[in-house]
């Protein structure tokens, strides 16, 4: 086989993985939490608990399963990409809603299942929640048949299992998908937005697009060729601001890699309203990047930010992290060593499919671990976080920056 071919169905069986896995994860856990709610409740709720958390146990198996037969059936991985970006999306929102209701605990446990229940029944036409799970096993299956050409594969239930998909998109508004293009590899936005009662779609390439953020919203534009100016494409709103990072982060790095785009301005990797408090090199699961800590202006939400130091990626998102209330704990940052520093209950969203986060948590309790080239960037990073200790004296060297900046962040 040539080796582009085989270049471009591992970048496909990338992302198959990591989708696959990241949900069936997710989707364990969540079971997981389910069952012990489930044996804290009274008799009365288990048949229905039961279900659900059966469902979910199967969703991930055949969630893992797809992603170990893409290993097998690594050419025909392109075919299922498209159909896993219609239901991914829609799974990783049904499970979080879930979690959200099962972590609130400002209600007793009862009611908790109670409202996860109902709320999320009545969000998708009174389809009971054990339902909404047949209906995800049903299409990952027939998605598992696709690739495997199994004889039982039917292309008409497919069909209409992903007109069931895309109306749970409808209802749950997630109107954007986003794809990697199996004949260019180009990755690409499918826009949904009703115009006179009828859905009205729109396609462009990452590559096609630029990227600013306008106060708690993102703002897509395209070039006019006739106007000969950019023009707006699309305006994202988000709920929270960790929802609009991530999807910053997601369409700089699907840009960067993209062979069709021609160039990025240093202006889109930086979002308004952030400012530089501190900037610094690593190496990072074997690569040297750059880490910056950024405050949000708006809502003071920070966040660890780690992108490429150099060359034609310079800037590319790696992965991000947001800095929660764990980190006023005397025990979340670690200095294990003068270059290295250990931060524990940090959760790393990445965005790069070369980089592996699991090297970088290499003790027992799973910490995940910063190592910083220069000893005084390791200084002044614990510093930041724990301003009760003695600040550092020593002089800051030329490789990473300390101070709250406005300007575009260098290499």
């Amino acid at each position: 086989m040539p080796t582009l071919a085989m270049e471009r169905a591992g970048q496909a069986d990338v992302h198959l993985l990591q989708g696959c896995c990241t949900k069936a994860e997710r989707a364990d856990i969540v079971a997981i939490r389910l069952e012990g709610l489930r044996l804290a409740l009274p008799e009365n709720f288990h048949p229905q608990m039961i279900a659900v958390i059966e469902e979910t146990r199967g969703c991930a198996r055949i969630l893992r399963d797809l992603a170990d037969r893409g290993h097998v059936h690594i050419l025909r991985v392109p075919m299922t990409l498209n159909y896993l970006n219609l239901v991914l999306p829609c799974l990783s929102r049904t499970l979080r809603d879930m979690t959200m209701y099962y972590e609130d605990k400002t209600v007793r446990k009862e009611i908790r299942w109670r409202r996860m229940y109902n709320k999320m029944k009545d969000e998708v036409e009174g389809l009971p929640l054990p339902q909404r799970f047949v209906v995800y096993n049903h299409f990952l299956t027939m998605v598992r048949r696709l690739l495997t050409q199994s004889k039982n594969f039917d292309f008409d239930a497919l069909d209409a299992l992903s007109g069931r998909i895309m109306r749970f998109r409808e209802l749950r508004g997630i109107s954007l998908m986003v794809y990697i293009s199996p004949l260019d590899q180009g990755s690409y936005l499918l826009l949904r937005s009703f115009q006179n009662g009828a859905p009205w779609y729109a396609l462009r390439g990452t590559h096609e697009l630029c990227i600013s953020r306008e106060g708690g919203a993102l703002q897509l534009r395209r070039w006019s060729t006739t106007a000969q100016c950019a023009k707006a494409w699309a305006t994202l709103v988000f709920k929270t601001w960790e929802e609009m990072i991530l999807f910053h982060c997601t369409f700089m790095s699907l840009k960067a890699w993209n062979t069709l785009t021609i160039q990025i301005s240093p202006k889109e990797y930086k979002l308004s309203s952030e400012r530089r408090l501190f900037q610094a090199q690593i190496i990072d699961d074997g690569f040297r990047h750059s880490l910056i800590v950024y405050e949000d202006a708006e809502t003071k939400g920070i966040r660890l930010h780690a992108a490429v130091w150099e060359g034609e990626l310079c800037r590319c998102p790696v992965w991000t992290a947001f800095v929660t209330h764990q980190s006023s704990s005397l025990t979340w940052l670690h200095r294990k060593s003068a270059h290295r520093l250990w931060l524990r209950d940090i959760h790393i969203y990445v965005f790069c499919s070369r980089y592996r986060s699991h090297n970088q948590r290499p003790g027992p309790a799973g910490a995940f671990e910063l190592c910083f080239v220069e000893t005084t960037a390791a200084a002044h990073f614990r510093d930041l976080f724990n301003p009760l200790r003695p600040p550092a004296v020593t002089a800051a060297p030329s490789s990473y920056k300390a101070t709250v900046e406005e300007g575009d962040d260098s290499c």
